[in-house]
């Protein structure tokens, strides 16, 4: 049997003296990844997509996107307007939280004219008649240093006249 290298010390280094719970750690920081990875399976971490509704005499607004997304992240939104009583001048305004650490890169169809009204983003829609659909898709990435949770705020006007208010949460993750 050979000689045990320099600086080995048998006790220690083979058979584990003192050091008896290392391999404890090991399995328990394995098993934190683990967790994480089971976490993401079932969706915890973003981007499910679920749909919420507001519904006024007028019109009816409904926003499908993720509730929870992660940095660097891509998602859609999808903003669908049905008009029950003719809107003349539809717009749809949104607060802040859209743009705050959220880069919007496409805007389909694109509305017939873009404003900001007191810091809020207004896509102008125009005309929409009664029992017509209007459906229009928001292209988004994450920025990758952008965390936390924001209230996002989508309100449907009809010549700056307030239709109907949907507000829902997004929970951004590191």
């Amino acid at each position: 049997m050979a000689d045990q290298p320099d600086g080995i010390v048998l006790g220690r280094h083979r058979d584990l003296e003192g050091r008896r719970w290392h391999p404890w750690l090991r399995r328990a920081l394995l098993g934190l990844v683990g967790v994480v990875l089971a976490l993401a399976l079932v969706d915890v971490f973003g981007q499910g997509a679920s749909t919420k509704r507001a519904e006024a005499g007028a019109a009816t607004l409904s926003v499908t996107a993720p509730d929870a997304v992660r940095g660097g992240l891509l998602f859609q939104v999808r903003v669908t307007t049905e008009v029950h009583t003719e809107l003349k001048d539809a717009t749809l305004v949104l607060n802040q939280a859209w743009l705050n650490g959220l880069t919007l890169n496409t805007i389909e169809p694109s509305p017939r004219n873009e404003a900001s009204r007191d810091g809020r983003v207004a896509f102008e829609l125009g005309h929409l008649p009664a029992g017509s659909k209007h459906v229009l898709y928001l292209e988004y990435q994450v920025n990758p240093t952008t965390v936390g949770s924001r209230t996002l705020r989508l309100e449907l006007q009809d010549r700056e006249t307030p239709v109907t208010t949907l507000d829902r949460t997004l929970r951004i993750f590191p």
